[in-house]
């Protein structure tokens, strides 16, 4: 916490601090409250004009203006509502199709036998007569019943908007775009619905020529900009642009010594020499993972609410998909290994084979999504778990919400409940829900050969000690029992013993009350079991000395190398189950059976061979990997715009299709379609190259754009849908934390491995370090050393016990994926600067840092901005830092607290150290730290 501060709300809105402890003329010369831009609906603005901008205005904000969401654009279908020559297909049917047909269409008796997906079927009316009338809205049923919100039950009603069109509609004759089909079943679906663009494979694209532009997206760009009569933004600021590419490719802010080099090199292609040393760096990967393994559902916990057992080995995929990345692994091959890398080997996998132990690691993505089966079984969880699994594959590869059709048939898409499970039944081999595998049974052991005899070894070795150990326990437990045996008188001693030998159960009650007699009398294991207090009554140390070597052998067998247990999927050509559609989505009642195939609406624009029921001399069905091929034969329409549009988006801020999981009807359109197509057909024909997509992205001058508002951009443009100016984007959960920890030093860049353990503290916050219990009660938190320093993405990922730090700042939940992260703006996130332990140490330990590294107050105050800003602080932010820092120097000072008066006589420097540690705290929570310019 900042030492010493308190924060007053004051008339007005505005925060001040207590001037008896924190020294409020110069704070207020360094901050400015700075309310948001309102009329911005992407993100807060860092005005530059602005020193700092620190916690304060993050409470106030909060206050102020309620939260406010970074995602940009309309979270409604379709565009903005037209008025004129309404016709049936393109603005009405898309309505009742999503609000309507369950009843009124796709159940086999419709309500009122009115049926909507003909206009001369609701003409003709049901039970209660015309549904509509043509030019009369007042004497047409339907409308009646939806302007009355009688239509549709339940408590979702349609907009205003909708009601409008429907209105509007009828009184302009409920005209349609073409002659009606004679068959209601041909009216499945509309042309409309079945041309939207997304469904159509990406064209062949002309790139613009505009002079002085040699990067295409610029030249995309450029001409959109012009049509507007508008120029793109200037370039960004040598320190601003590093800072912004150091965080994008690795997720950390540059150091000093790569600040000082980038700015001292000169030469034309120091940029570009610097972004492929950034993508070549190992921390590529470790940043570019974690936004894959956000849209896989990466998880380390099955999810079940209450008993959310742990995954101790899904780090591995996390591993996999790290190192596929900086090896820059062709796309579509990433993609092929994860849906079924499995039947790429045909046959039984072999530990010793680097390439099969990689193949069935990627088949993990098949693994990630939540699986509660472990508890109980059932048939529904069973069904829940696939069905996620065909959630997470088609919104991660295809960027539709197929998921939407598994009860009926999409809302908006053209996708039936028969497309859903013909989709599904690819996938059914590996997940039988008649013969299915809870969690731990599919857990693959690819443990080498060698690492075996090793294990073998240690354990032999582990059961030799324990026997010799065990033997002189009994040696000793002898001695006792003769000892305590001659207590016993002489004329029964014998039968005692015969008691005492004698097996419990099958002693007789002669035997029994001989021992209730003679407690003293215990057998050779009762003894040896309660050493520690015979040693008590003949002062011995037997059991310490027992108790060591027992720990040593534990020790010992604790030196095994671990066995190599993969979360992998499999299946068996031997026993196929039979696929069929689920009616409502219940696994209990089986309609028409189906054959594996790809989505009806994705397919028809492509030639692609049937997917095979079994593919002949295979080990397997062959399924995933037929499909996995076509996904990635260059011609789908979905698979290269997709992980375009999530690289822009990562990049840019917004995708150039906003809504990166729903390229269909209820998703936003692209805003450069043919930056988009070009970007895919790219990709494709440069062997799926992500690093190359990844380069062509930030060597454009779009993405070296400064972000400074203007009010003509604004005017024309406030979504900045044009990219006529960069994002600022506050940093992610991981992004902020890593930050922080480069910036105090402490920063641990091991890669790889088991998760470092989070677990719950006392007070019930998820903490870094293992959970200790005494007698199943918690007695405390275990420190793991400079493990709590890794980054971010090494952290235990749980369901249901997040990091709190990350959790604050909006760290997804995984059910059972996250394609957009929520950028919130809370009090909690300001009230973890004042007071997380996590925080005051960061600061304290980024404070001893700074301190020991400059001789006096100045230096260090630059040291500061340096490593949180990457620029150097102005006359006057250097002015308002050494005000701030000389007040609460004194304070502490003057502070009689017993225990910091003790620290004072040993430590001479301790209150300039603890106002340094204030300051450092206090510009971490700004925004100029949180966010990225």
């Amino acid at each position: 916490m900042v030492d010493s501060v308190k924060i007053n709300f004051q008339p007005g809105g505005s925060l001040l601090q207590n001037p008896t402890n924190m020294c409020t003329q110069h704070v207020s010369k360094m901050l400015t409250l700075n309310p948001p831009d309102t009329s911005d609906k992407t993100s807060w603005t860092c005005r530059r004009s602005m020193p700092i901008t620190t916690l304060v205005n993050a409470v106030t904000r909060v206050c102020l203006f309620g939260v406010v969401f970074c995602l940009s654009g309309n979270t409604g279908f379709g565009d903005a509502p037209r008025k004129e020559d309404l016709r049936y297909e393109r603005d009405v049917r898309p309505i009742f199709k999503a609000m309507c047909f369950q009843c009124h269409g796709e159940e086999p008796e419709l309500h009122g036998n009115l049926d909507l997906r003909l206009v001369r079927l609701m003409i003709s009316g049901g039970e209660s007569g015309h549904g509509i009338v043509a030019t009369r809205p007042e004497e047409s049923l339907v409308w009646k019943r939806i302007e009355s919100d009688e239509m549709p039950e339940g408590s979702k009603k349609l907009t205003p908007e909708q009601k409008e069109t429907i209105r509007l509609w009828i009184e302009q004759g409920a005209r349609t775009l073409r002659p009606e089909p004679e068959k209601v079943e041909d009216a499945r679906y509309s042309e409309e619905e079945l041309n939207h663009w997304a469904f159509h494979p990406p064209k062949k694209v002309v790139v613009p020529i505009h002079p002085h532009v040699s990067n295409p997206i610029d030249a995309f760009i450029v001409d959109k900009l012009k049509e507007k009569g508008v120029a793109p933004s200037p370039s960004a600021e040598r320190q601003i642009l590093l800072r912004r590419l150091k965080l994008d490719l690795h997720g950390l802010p540059p150091t000093r010594q790569e600040l000082d080099a980038f700015m001292a090199n000169e030469s034309p292609d120091a940029y570009e020499k610097l972004v492929d040393e950034l993508l070549d760096s190992p921390q590529f990967g470790v940043r570019w993972a974690r936004h894959w393994l956000d849209v896989a559902g990466y998880s380390e916990s099955d999810g079940n609410q209450g008993k959310d057992r742990d995954r101790d080995h899904a780090w591995r995929y996390r591993d996999y998909v790290i190192d596929s990345f900086n090896a820059d692994k062709p796309y579509d091959q990433f993609i092929q290994e994860q849906m079924a890398g499995d039947e790429m080997i045909n046959g039984t996998p072999d530990a010793n084979n680097p390439q099969h132990v990689e193949w069935m690691t990627a088949t993990g993505l098949l693994r990630m999504a939540p699986d509660v089966t472990s508890t109980d079984n059932a048939l529904m969880d069973r069904n829940q778990a696939v069905a996620d699994v065909i959630k997470v594959v088609s919104s991660a590869v295809l960027g539709l919400s197929v998921g939407c059709a598994q009860c009926h048939d999409h809302r908006y898409d053209p996708i039936s409940i028969d497309d859903y499970y013909q989709f599904r039944a690819i996938f059914d081999p590996a997940f039988p829900l008649e013969k299915w595998k809870q969690p731990d049974q599919r857990l693959l052991d690819m443990t080498t050969a060698d690492v075996n005899i090793h294990r073998e070894e240690i354990e032999a070795e582990a059961i030799c000690r324990d026997l010799e150990l065990n033997h002189r326990k009994r040696i000793v437990g002898k001695q006792i029992f003769d000892l305590k045996i001659a207590e016993v008188p002489e004329d029964v001693r014998a039968s005692v013993i015969e008691a005492v030998e004698t097996l419990e159960a099958k002693r007789n009650d002669a035997q029994k009350k001989l021992l209730l007699d003679y407690p003293m009398a215990k057998s050779i294991d009762a003894i040896v079991g309660q050493l520690v207090e015979f040693d008590k009554v003949f002062n011995n140390k037997n059991y310490k000395q027992f108790e060591k070597e027992r720990k040593d052998i534990v020790a010992f067998r604790e030196t095994k190398p671990p066995k190599r247990l993969i979360m992998a999927v499999s299946e068996s050509a031997d026993s196929i189950p039979e696929s069929a559609v689920f009616f409502r989505g219940d696994p209990q009642q089986r309609k028409q059976v189906v054959q594996p195939a790809e989505i009806f609406v994705v397919a028809r624009n492509r030639s692609a061979d049937p997917i095979p029921i079994k593919r002949d001399s295979s080990k397997t069905t062959g399924r995933r990997l037929t499909y996995a091929r076509q996904l990635t034969d260059g011609s789908h329409p979905l698979v290269a715009r997709v992980v375009v549009n999530r690289l822009w988006q990562h990049h840019f801020g917004t995708g150039l299709v906003a809504t990166p999981n729903d390229f269909g009807a209820f998703g936003r359109r692209p805003t450069h379609p043919e930056l988009l197509d070009y970007l895919a057909h790219d990709l494709v024909e440069n062997g799926w190259s992500l690093k190359r997509l990844h380069k062509q992205m930030v060597m454009s001058q779009t993405y070296r754009q400064r972000s400074t508002r203007t009010e003509q951009l604004d005017a024309l443009d406030p979504e900045n849908a044009l990219y006529g100016r960069m994002n600022a984007r506050r940093m992610d959960a991981e992004q902020i934390r890593d930050s922080m920890l480069l910036a105090s030093g402490k920063l641990n860049p091991s890669r790889g491995g088991p998760s470092v353990p989070v677990a719950e503290d006392a007070e019930g916050k998820a903490t870094i370090g293992r959970r200790k219990t005494n007698e199943g009660l918690f007695s405390g938190i275990d420190d793991v050393g400079i493990e709590k320093y890794r980054r971010s993405i090494y952290l235990q990922s749980r369901r249901s016990l997040a990091l709190n730090f990350l959790e604050t700042f909006d760290l997804p939940v995984m059910n059972p994926n996250c394609d957009t992260r929520r950028c919130s703006t809370v009090a909690p996130q300001s009230l973890l600067f004042l007071n997380d332990e996590s925080i005051v140490a960061n600061a304290n330990e980024l404070a001893e840092s700074i301190w020991s590294s400059s001789s006096d107050l100045e230096s260090r105050i630059q040291d500061l901005f340096m490593r949180l800003f990457s620029e150097s602080p102005t006359t006057d932010e250097i002015t308002h830092c050494l005000a701030f820092a000389y007040k609460q120097r004194e304070i502490f000072a003057n502070d009689t607290n017993p225990e910091w008066k003790k620290k004072m006589e040993k430590q001479v420097h301790a209150p300039d150290v603890r106002a340094l540690a204030s300051l450092c705290q206090v510009l971490m929570a700004s925004n100029r730290f949180l966010y990225i310019d």
